[in-house]
C-alpha cells in the first residue's frame, strides 16, 4: 500500500457545515436506535435520508473528491480500497476482530 498521504479539499464553508449537520443528525438518529456505542455493525448503522440541500452538498463533496483523487483510475484501485477498508476496520475494532 502507498504511504499515507493527505489531500486538501476546497469547498464552501457553508456547504461543509451542511454535510457536518447531516452526519451529526444521522449519528443522533443512530444513537436513538438503542444500540450500544460499541455496536458498529451494519444493522446498527443509520444514515438519515438527506433533504435536497444535503443531497447537493454530498454530491459536491463527491465531485471534489473525484477531482482531487485520480486514484479511481489506478489499475490497483480495488486492492487499494480493500487494504484501506481493512486498515480502517482494524483502527475501529482492533486487529483481532475478524472481517465480516
Amino acid at each position: 500500500m502507498r504511504d499515507a498521504e493527505f489531500v486538501e479539499l476546497k469547498m464552501r464553508r457553508a456547504t461543509l457545515l451542511v454535510i457536518f449537520e447531516y452526519l451529526a443528525r444521522s449519528h443522533d438518529e443512530w444513537r436513538k436506535t438503542g444500540k450500544v456505542q460499541e455496536d458498529y455493525s451494519d444493522s446498527a448503522f443509520v444514515l438519515s435520508r438527506p433533504d435536497p440541500g444535503e443531497r447537493v452538498a454530498l454530491w459536491r463533496l463527491e465531485g471534489e473528491i473525484e477531482r482531487t483523487l485520480p486514484d479511481m483510475f489506478d489499475p490497483e484501485y480495488k486492492e487499494l480500497m480493500a487494504a484501506e477498508k481493512k486498515r480502517l476496520s482494524e483502527e475501529l475494532y482492533g486487529s483481532g476482530r475478524p472481517e465480516s
